[in-house]
């Protein structure tokens, strides 16, 4: 049997995505039940790490389709921080905590879920482990079926996560007439179309790194910067980058990047820019003719859809891609740049740091 690993699960993304979205129904029906079934207003999505980042993407598309107020919480701040309900606008019934933890041991994802239960709100677990600690302390266990993956480093969960999320939004919104019978099709079409070219998608991504993988394994620090949607993709790849090649990047709304860090920036500053949709792609030139006016820095990569003069650092994605769904796509290139850079320098992503123990989670019964 070959040994896990991080590329290996990269590249199995786009199986992965297409069998999730077949077998859909054991992951949608329970919350679209749960939607009809009770009147929920107010949502909290609470996870760390990777389902922190998956959660803010929740929330845009939660919004976007349904009539509810949702937040994104790390659990530990839901715990001991967070005054739910504060003005009392909801009653309890109508307030639903969906905890994320893929492994389902994550410490305070554990605690969180029991303290919201303990309340009387309404209680989700999405884990890919259905007998983990925190399906006990929920109402409701709904699978992620993104299959173990058996290394440290979580990529296959965060793309089966983010699908996860998006067809609950839509699927309830369906269910309430939000959408239409057409509309709801619509967007389930967009969906398996780009999910059937998952795989091409990511050999675009693999023929940029060839490209450019001598220079990507020369940075030393760097910044991910994005607008409001592909914030939280920003927040992955960094966490991406950082836990594997170990170099330090920031993350910004890519507005924030004037307001202060462009001070520090030098020659030796790599930028990675995201422009997903029109809008997006008619700020980057603003940015970019600022850094040449200034001679800032060569380090400039730019992860476009739809623009058709890129320079051969840029990463321009001829797939089709549903722009409701471009998290998906402008994760890989992260998620690869850090797998194949590893893989170059010799470092093992398949293993913790030796002499180190992971301690956010508990692996036995309590």
């Amino acid at each position: 049997m070959e040994k896990p690993t991080m590329v290996g699960y990269i590249l199995d993304q786009g199986r992965a995505l297409r069998q999730s979205f077949a077998q859909r129904a054991c992951f949608v029906n329970p919350m679209v039940e749960l939607f009809q079934q009770h009147d929920i207003r107010k949502i909290y999505f609470l996870g760390s790490g990777t389902s922190y980042h998956a959660s803010l993407s929740f929330k845009n598309w939660f919004e976007q389709f349904i009539p509810v107020e949702a937040d994104v919480v790390i659990p530990t701040v839901f715990t001991h921080y967070t005054q739910i309900n504060n003005n009392q606008i909801y009653k309890p019934e109508q307030i639903l905590v969906v905890g994320i933890s893929q492994s389902g041991t994550s410490v305070s994802t554990v605690e969180a879920m029991r303290k919201a239960k303990s309340e009387g709100y309404l209680t989700v677990a999405l884990t890919e482990s259905l007998n983990s600690l925190i399906t006990r302390e929920v109402d409701v266990v709904v699978p992620l079926t993104c299959g173990k993956e058996e290394i440290p480093i979580e990529t296959r969960g965060y793309i089966i996560t983010l699908l996860t999320g998006y067809l609950w939004a839509v699927e309830i919104a369906g269910a309430l007439g939000r959408l239409n019978s057409i509309q709801l099709q619509q967007k389930l079409d967009d969906a398996q179309t780009m999910l059937a070219h998952f795989d091409e998608l990511t050999a675009e991504v693999q023929l940029w790194i060839d490209r450019n993988q001598p220079e990507l394994l020369n940075m030393e620090r760097g910044h991910i910067a994005a607008y409001g949607t592909h914030y939280p993709t920003a927040l992955e790849g960094v966490l991406k980058m950082y836990e594997t090649f170990h170099k330090p990047l920031s993350a910004y709304e890519l507005e924030e990047l004037i307001h202060g860090p462009q001070m520090a920036f030098d020659e030796k500053t790599y930028l990675y820019f995201i422009a997903s949709n029109e809008f997006e792609r008619s700020r980057i030139p603003l940015f970019l003719d600022w850094i040449k006016e200034n001679e800032v820095t060569e380090h400039v990569f730019v992860f476009y859809h739809d623009q058709q003069t890129t320079s051969p650092k840029d990463l321009h994605f001829h797939s089709p891609i549903a722009q409701d769904l471009s998290p998906l796509a402008f994760v890989v290139p992260f998620q690869l740049m850090a797998a194949r850079n590893c893989e170059a320098i010799g470092y093992d992503t398949s293993v913790y740091p030796p002499k180190r123990r992971a301690f956010a989670h508990k692996k036995t019964e309590e």
